[in-house]
């Protein structure tokens, strides 16, 4: 057992000689932290371990000598049995969380907070989930079991392979680059999406790494509030933002082991406020790709649930898989609306927790998982988001300017007709003041469908200039607020754009 897992054994460990009465362990994965408690209390000596779930009641496991009552028993009478337990012992409780609504097991979990305390019996209560009742929540410490690592991740693939007399066909680099695909995922996600590959191609190689990756989507994709984003933007596919462009360009080997030896500290994140459909989303995409790191989307829309606790649940969950996945990128588009209730004050509070939890983790993160934030409406952003040390930078995002929209039509023209030497850019740059790049966009779409419903003729400067015509830009639909936003950005923002308005 080796990395994060020796280190939350040790923690275990400690907490355990220290006489702490009652421990919550949070993690989906039950057979792996029973595997864990079993190698604490064997590194603890005389301790009897007993495992206790609402169906088969107390179950011994291992050896020991002290008796206690086995079988199934209501939650309440169990709690009683380990209070009255003679010798030393680690009790596992196993689902405990629905009884948490049952005042008078509450009382009995208080009770025991105090009465183990002078003896050395241990009750664990794992879930999957961190919400505790208010009564015990100052008394009981919490500790996290993060997914597999890199190392249990690599031996979990060679023990598999060895059981089954299967070949592992891939040098030392893409066996890394296999095993680091897999990060994420569950030991017995990991184990599945392995075994799948075994029994498809009866060897380890290269297609291993695509089955895994496209295995890891779906899987990844239950979860509802991250998704994985292919992408296949490039950094020379956003016309302008020349600013934001060089700063990304400087950091690309940021996450190297080079850039660690040199003492360069991993990069945080950025927020780029700006007008709509001025690349922004395209900014997160195309950084996926200069870095050559996995981008993971997060919906903070689905974060919110209806029961309580279950909003900072998903949130957490989200965040422990970014960063199990890094070093990755977290893109989070339109933030602005998923936290403006914190502004407003319009919910219950779940909003702010929410928030709440976020904001600590941007501050205490040490995991490489870089955060690229989109936002339009500088209204609805609490200020503590943009307070310094949360994000490297704050980018502003205006409209193009002539040299940008000159570049931003070479691009999406190269995209549907290689010889954009036909078109007059210049011409259409002119033409086309206060547009936005996806503006741009639908102006030439709007061009190509009226050439092709004259005739199917190959469409012109002229077409694009009639598509511009029936486009009616936000600088003017939303003139007043863009304004304000500039004004605000001036002093408070880096411009992502060249200033040569």
């Amino acid at each position: 057992m080796m990395g994060e897992n020796m280190e939350i054994r040790e923690e275990l460990d400690i907490l355990i000689r220290s006489r702490q009465p009652v421990i919550s362990l949070v993690t989906g994965e039950e057979a792996r932290a029973r595997d864990l408690v079993k190698l604490v209390a064997q590194d603890l000596g005389k301790r009897d371990l007993f495992l206790w779930n609402s169906v088969m009641g107390f179950r011994r496991e291992g050896e020991g000598s002290n008796p206690l009552e086995e079988g199934r028993m209501d939650p309440l009478t169990a709690l009683q049995r380990i209070e009255a337990f003679k010798g030393e012992g680690i009790f596992l409780i196993l689902d405990f969380h629905p009884y948490f609504e049952e005042p008078v097991v509450v009382r009995m979990i208080r009770n025991l907070i105090y009465s183990l305390k002078s003896s050395k019996k241990t009750l664990i209560m794992l879930s999957p989930f961190f919400k505790l009742p208010a009564e015990i929540r100052d008394d009981v410490p919490q500790v996290f079991m993060p997914l597999p690592d890199y190392d249990t991740l690599s031996a979990l693939l060679h023990n598999l392979c060895e059981s089954r007399g299967v070949k592992v066909d891939l040098n030392k680099e893409s066996e890394e680059k296999l095993v680091k695909s897999a990060l994420g995922l569950t030991e017995n996600q990991a184990r599945g999406v392995f075994l799948k590959s075994v029994l498809k191609h009866e060897v380890i190689n290269q297609s291993a790494i695509q089955l895994v990756l496209s295995e890891k989507q779906k899987i990844i994709k239950k979860d509802e509030v991250l998704e994985f984003f292919p992408t296949r933007e490039k950094i020379g596919d956003i016309g302008g933002l020349d600013n934001l462009k060089e700063w990304l360009k400087k950091r690309d080997k940021a996450f190297s082991s080079r850039a660690k030896e040199y003492g360069l500290p991993d990069p945080k994140g950025i927020l780029i406020i700006g007008v709509q459909g001025t690349g922004k989303s395209l900014t997160a995409k195309a950084t996926s790709a200069l870095w050559r790191l996995p981008l993971l989307r997060m919906d903070l829309g689905k974060v919110f649930g209806s029961l309580v606790g279950e909003s900072e649940e998903r949130i957490r969950k989200a965040l422990v898989l970014a960063e199990a996945i890094s070093p990755c990128i977290l893109w989070i588009d339109e933030i602005e609306k998923a936290f403006s209730s914190v502004v407003s004050a319009g919910d219950s509070g779940t909003s702010a927790r929410v928030f709440g939890t976020f904001l600590t983790w941007m501050q205490e993160k040490s995991k490489p998982v870089f955060v690229i934030a989109t936002g339009n409406d500088i209204a609805n952003l609490p200020p503590e988001l943009m307070r310094k040390g949360r994000f490297d930078e704050i980018f502003f995002v205006d409209l193009p300017n002539y040299e940008e929209r000159v570049e931003i039509f070479r691009v999406h023209l190269s995209k549907v007709r290689p010889v954009v030497r036909n078109f007059d850019i210049p011409k259409l740059a002119g033409a086309t003041s206060g547009f936005s790049g996806a503006e741009i966009e639908q102006a030439i779409i709007n061009a190509m469908y009226n050439a092709f419903d004259d005739n199917e003729r190959e469409f012109s400067s002229e077409d694009i200039c009639t598509g511009v015509k029936e486009v009616i830009p936000i600088s003017k639909l939303m003139h007043e607020r863009i304004e304000k936003l500039r004004d605000w950005a001036s002093e408070r923002t880096r411009r992502a754009n060249k200033d040569n308005r």
